[in-house]
């Protein structure tokens, strides 16, 4: 019997399933490559230096960045873009290394599961290479443990973190490990704001909650319908925080997003956020029920293949029938203005109330961990068994800290249901 060759994209991501539309977006996407790589060849992009603060890049580098970065061209630009180029030229030679023999010191082995590394990376990426492979696990938990020692004020290794190291290593090459080390420090570092996901527990809540308000104001209808099919907004938008969007797009199109988000910045995950709305709002009205609100929206992202029309970077009249290209609504040319101090000041709204409601969330917490606890039999709270349940209490008192998200009333019930059984 002849094995069925396996359809794969430039990173090595499977593709099933593609439509006859899909297959001809991903074709015509190709050939559109080959014609950016004439135009990088000709591009002079020395005028811009990210580890200058007044440098700034020029209309034509963001025209030709929004247009895409070739595959070959992307590691190089990304460890350029990100600034981590020039914190890798002023480390002390070896510095990589040296982190990773740190790593393994005592002090600091076991800084990162494995195993739970291993079970987050199967579920977003499924069997690619890298995250299926002990060699390419290996790497990424080496990515992980020198980030943790390189970045130590960054709060601490959050939801999706394993994601957006892995997604970088896979881009960057595994060859190249040392440059995604620094292009991931550069991400987070110098590309991302203080109150995003990867850099303190609060983020979350924070950058879920100006998407809200941006999308109240712009895509009224769509949110309307999440609202009376009771669909919560984060079910469908939180991973593009915690990830960055590369567990939630295509690959090839995830990429295309970060090539503009180290270039120019966070703005762009708003812009895309909103776009993705506008452009699935047609299918997201004609879906009433609940539970297919959330589906339909994380199916159409999903098969997202179609980066320029999601980002409007040229004229593409040849996918006028494309869906994607048929609703008028992009990151840069569908959804108007979106300037960065709109985003700051309601980031600036945003961090007290969330740290108001992370504040309470850990005083009721503390309050029933502070209880004494129920008997199931009636008895009097100090039976034979009490002495065991203060270590029980303890590990969900990690558990939950370790993940706290934007604390609404219904994630707090959340956290608070695996003590039901503790507590009676």
């Amino acid at each position: 019997m002849v094995a069925m060759a396996v359809l794969a994209d430039r990173y090595g991501f499977v593709l099933a399933g593609l439509s006859a539309e899909e297959t001809r977006t991903r074709g015509a996407s190709a050939a559109r490559e080959t014609t950016m790589a004439n135009r990088w060849a000709k591009a002079d992009t020395s005028s811009y230096d990210p580890a200058q603060p007044l440098s700034s890049p020029s209309k034509a580098l963001k025209a030709l960045v929004r247009a895409g970065i070739p595959v070959e061209l992307r590691p190089d630009l990304w460890l350029r873009f990100s600034g981590g180029a020039a914190r890798k030229a002023v480390a002390p030679p070896r510095h990589y290394a040296a982190l990773l023999r740190r790593a393994t010191a005592a002090a600091h082995s076991g800084a990162v599961d494995a195993a739970e590394l291993g079970a987050e990376l199967t579920r977003a990426f499924g069997t690619h290479p890298v995250v299926s492979s002990a060699k390419g696990m290996r790497a990424v938990l080496r990515l992980l443990e020198a980030f943790q020692l390189q970045c130590p004020t960054a709060g601490g290794l959050g939801r999706g973190m394993a994601c957006v190291a892995a997604f970088t290593l896979i881009v960057v090459g595994p060859e190249r490990e040392e440059d995604a080390f620094w292009t991931l420090v550069g991400l987070v570092e110098d590309r991302l704001p203080h109150s995003c996901v990867l850099q303190n527990i609060k983020g979350p809540g924070v950058e879920q909650r100006v998407l809200d308000a941006l999308l109240t104001k712009r895509c009224p209808k769509a949110m309307a319908q999440l609202a009376r099919t009771e669909t919560p907004l984060e079910e469908v938008t939180a991973p593009w925080f915690h990830s960055l969007f590369c567990t939630s797009l295509p690959a090839e199109t995830a990429a295309r997003i970060w090539d503009v988000l180290l270039l120019e910045g966070p703005k762009i995950l708003f812009r895309v956020g909103l776009a993705l709305f506008k452009m699935n709002e047609p299918a997201l009205l004609s879906t009433k029920l609940s539970g297919q609100v959330g589906r339909c929206l994380k199916w159409r992202i999903a098969r997202c293949y179609d980066a320029d029309a999601l980002l409007k970077a040229g004229s593409l009249p040849h996918l006028e029938s494309s869906f994607l290209s048929c609703i008028a609504a992009v990151a840069f040319s569908g959804i108007g203005s979106l300037p960065m101090a709109v985003i700051k000041r309601a980031r600036a709204d945003y961090e007290g109330i969330v740290q108001e409601q992370l504040d309470e969330h850990r005083r009721r917490l503390q309050a029933v961990l502070s209880s004494p606890r129920r008997p199931a039999d009636g008895g009097s709270p100090a039976s034979s068994d009490a002495g065991s349940s203060p270590s029980h209490l303890s590990t969900i008192h990690e558990e939950a800290e370790e993940s706290l998200e934007p604390f609404s009333a219904t994630s707090f019930l959340r956290v608070l249901r695996p003590l039901q059984a503790i507590i009676g």
